[in-house]
Protein backbone atom coordinates (compact mmCIF):
# COMPACT_ATOMS: atom_id res chain seq x y z
CA UNK A 1 0.00 0.00 0.00
CA UNK A 2 1.14 3.54 -0.83
CA UNK A 3 1.74 6.09 1.84
CA UNK A 4 0.04 9.48 1.86
CA UNK A 5 3.17 11.21 0.54
CA UNK A 6 3.59 8.71 -2.30
CA UNK A 7 -0.08 9.13 -3.31
CA UNK A 8 0.33 12.91 -3.44
CA UNK A 9 3.47 12.57 -5.59
CA UNK A 10 1.64 10.20 -7.94
CA UNK A 11 -1.33 12.60 -8.32
CA UNK A 12 0.98 15.59 -9.00
CA UNK A 13 2.98 13.56 -11.58
CA UNK A 14 -0.23 12.43 -13.32
CA UNK A 15 -1.63 15.97 -13.41
CA UNK A 16 1.61 17.36 -14.87
CA UNK A 17 1.68 14.57 -17.46
CA UNK A 18 -1.95 15.14 -18.48
CA UNK A 19 -1.34 18.86 -18.96
CA UNK A 20 2.23 18.89 -20.28
CA UNK A 21 2.09 16.11 -22.90
CA UNK A 22 -0.89 17.49 -24.92
CA UNK A 23 0.53 21.01 -24.66
CA UNK A 24 3.88 19.85 -26.08
CA UNK A 25 2.15 17.94 -28.88
CA UNK A 26 0.07 20.98 -29.84
CA UNK A 27 3.09 23.23 -29.73
CA UNK A 28 5.08 20.90 -31.96
CA UNK A 29 2.17 20.60 -34.45
CA UNK A 30 1.73 24.37 -34.67
CA UNK A 31 5.41 25.03 -35.21
CA UNK A 32 5.70 22.47 -38.04
CA UNK A 33 2.52 23.68 -39.78
CA UNK A 34 3.61 27.30 -39.56
CA UNK A 35 6.97 26.33 -40.99
CA UNK A 36 5.24 24.53 -43.86
CA UNK A 37 2.94 27.50 -44.41
CA UNK A 38 5.85 29.88 -44.47
CA UNK A 39 7.76 27.78 -46.95
CA UNK A 40 4.66 27.35 -49.11
CA UNK A 41 4.01 31.06 -49.13
CA UNK A 42 7.62 31.80 -49.85
CA UNK A 43 7.59 29.52 -52.89
CA UNK A 44 4.14 30.61 -54.12
CA UNK A 45 4.74 34.36 -54.12
CA UNK A 46 6.76 35.68 -57.00
CA UNK A 47 7.69 39.27 -57.54
CA UNK A 48 7.61 40.61 -61.09
CA UNK A 49 10.37 42.94 -62.19
CA UNK A 50 9.37 46.62 -62.12
CA UNK A 51 10.04 47.17 -65.84
CA UNK A 52 7.87 44.29 -67.16
CA UNK A 53 4.33 44.88 -68.50
CA UNK A 54 1.35 42.72 -67.55
CA UNK A 55 0.56 39.84 -69.88
CA UNK A 56 -2.54 39.95 -72.10
CA UNK A 57 -5.47 37.91 -70.77
CA UNK A 58 -5.70 34.60 -72.58
CA UNK A 59 -9.50 34.59 -72.88
CA UNK A 60 -10.03 37.98 -74.55
CA UNK A 61 -9.70 38.43 -78.31
CA UNK A 62 -7.35 41.02 -79.65
CA UNK A 63 -8.83 44.51 -79.64
CA UNK A 64 -8.96 45.65 -83.24
CA UNK A 65 -10.86 48.95 -83.44
CA UNK A 66 -11.28 48.76 -87.24
CA UNK A 67 -13.66 45.79 -87.14
CA UNK A 68 -17.32 46.37 -86.42
CA UNK A 69 -19.09 43.92 -84.14
CA UNK A 70 -21.09 41.19 -85.80
CA UNK A 71 -24.81 41.65 -86.26
CA UNK A 72 -26.68 38.72 -84.82
CA UNK A 73 -29.87 37.62 -86.49
CA UNK A 74 -32.47 36.26 -84.09
CA UNK A 75 -35.49 34.43 -85.42
CA UNK A 76 -38.62 35.20 -83.41
CA UNK A 77 -41.87 33.45 -84.18
CA UNK A 78 -44.63 35.66 -85.50
CA UNK A 79 -47.39 36.42 -83.05
CA UNK A 80 -50.50 34.38 -83.64
CA UNK A 81 -53.00 36.25 -85.72
CA UNK A 82 -56.55 35.41 -86.58
CA UNK A 83 -56.73 32.88 -83.75
CA UNK A 84 -60.07 32.01 -82.22
CA UNK A 85 -60.40 30.22 -78.89
CA UNK A 86 -63.65 29.19 -77.20
CA UNK A 87 -64.05 28.76 -73.46
CA UNK A 88 -65.32 30.58 -70.39
CA UNK A 89 -64.61 34.07 -69.13
CA UNK A 90 -64.80 35.64 -65.71
CA UNK A 91 -63.97 39.01 -64.17
CA UNK A 92 -61.34 40.48 -61.88
CA UNK A 93 -60.79 44.01 -60.59
CA UNK A 94 -57.34 45.43 -61.31
CA UNK A 95 -56.21 47.98 -58.73
CA UNK A 96 -54.55 51.31 -59.47
CA UNK A 97 -54.52 53.61 -62.45
CA UNK A 98 -55.29 51.70 -65.65
CA UNK A 99 -53.85 54.45 -67.88
CA UNK A 100 -56.70 54.20 -70.35
CA UNK A 101 -56.29 50.44 -70.79
CA UNK A 102 -59.18 48.05 -70.90
CA UNK A 103 -57.32 45.20 -69.21
CA UNK A 104 -57.86 41.50 -69.61
CA UNK A 105 -55.62 38.48 -69.12
CA UNK A 106 -55.22 35.34 -71.18
CA UNK A 107 -52.31 32.98 -71.76
CA UNK A 108 -53.48 32.44 -75.35
CA UNK A 109 -52.29 35.81 -76.74
CA UNK A 110 -49.19 37.94 -76.42
CA UNK A 111 -48.97 40.73 -73.86
CA UNK A 112 -50.27 43.96 -75.37
CA UNK A 113 -52.47 42.21 -77.93
CA UNK A 114 -55.92 43.63 -78.53
CA UNK A 115 -58.41 40.84 -77.92
CA UNK A 116 -62.01 40.74 -79.10
CA UNK A 117 -64.23 38.87 -76.62
CA UNK A 118 -67.68 37.75 -77.78
CA UNK A 119 -70.29 36.50 -75.32
CA UNK A 120 -71.80 33.38 -76.93
CA UNK A 121 -75.02 33.69 -74.90
CA UNK A 122 -76.10 37.14 -76.12
CA UNK A 123 -73.72 38.04 -78.99
CA UNK A 124 -72.28 41.15 -77.31
CA UNK A 125 -68.57 41.78 -77.82
CA UNK A 126 -65.81 44.00 -76.48
CA UNK A 127 -62.16 44.74 -77.09
CA UNK A 128 -59.54 44.65 -74.33
CA UNK A 129 -55.75 44.78 -73.91
CA UNK A 130 -53.96 41.62 -72.75
CA UNK A 131 -51.89 42.57 -69.70
CA UNK A 132 -50.90 39.13 -68.38
CA UNK A 133 -50.12 35.70 -69.81
CA UNK A 134 -50.08 33.75 -66.53
CA UNK A 135 -52.17 30.64 -66.03
CA UNK A 136 -55.72 31.42 -64.99
CA UNK A 137 -57.74 29.92 -62.14
CA UNK A 138 -60.41 27.39 -62.98
CA UNK A 139 -61.24 26.57 -66.59
CA UNK A 140 -61.37 30.21 -67.69
CA UNK A 141 -59.57 31.18 -70.87
CA UNK A 142 -59.73 34.90 -70.08
CA UNK A 143 -60.19 37.23 -67.12
CA UNK A 144 -61.66 40.66 -67.88
CA UNK A 145 -61.59 43.81 -65.75
CA UNK A 146 -64.88 44.21 -63.87
CA UNK A 147 -65.93 47.47 -65.54
CA UNK A 148 -65.21 46.07 -69.01
CA UNK A 149 -66.92 42.73 -68.27
CA UNK A 150 -70.17 44.61 -67.59
CA UNK A 151 -70.33 45.49 -71.32
CA UNK A 152 -71.04 41.88 -72.28
CA UNK A 153 -72.72 40.40 -69.17
CA UNK A 154 -73.79 40.98 -65.58
CA UNK A 155 -71.31 39.96 -62.90
CA UNK A 156 -73.72 37.39 -61.48
CA UNK A 157 -73.67 35.52 -64.83
CA UNK A 158 -69.95 34.74 -64.58
CA UNK A 159 -68.39 32.55 -65.80
CA UNK A 160 -69.85 32.99 -69.25
CA UNK A 161 -69.14 31.11 -72.52
CA UNK A 162 -67.05 33.27 -74.85
CA UNK A 163 -65.01 33.21 -77.98
CA UNK A 164 -61.83 35.26 -78.04
CA UNK A 165 -60.06 36.35 -81.17
CA UNK A 166 -56.79 38.20 -81.55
Amino acid sequence: MLTLTERRRLVVAAAITLIAVPALLLASNNSSSSANTTSTLATAVSVAPADSEPAEPAFLPENNGSQAPEIITVNVPAPPSGSNVKGTASFIRWQGDLLGLRPCATPHALIGAIITVTNLNNGRSLECNNVSIQALPGNNIILIHTDVFLEIADLIDAPIPVQISF
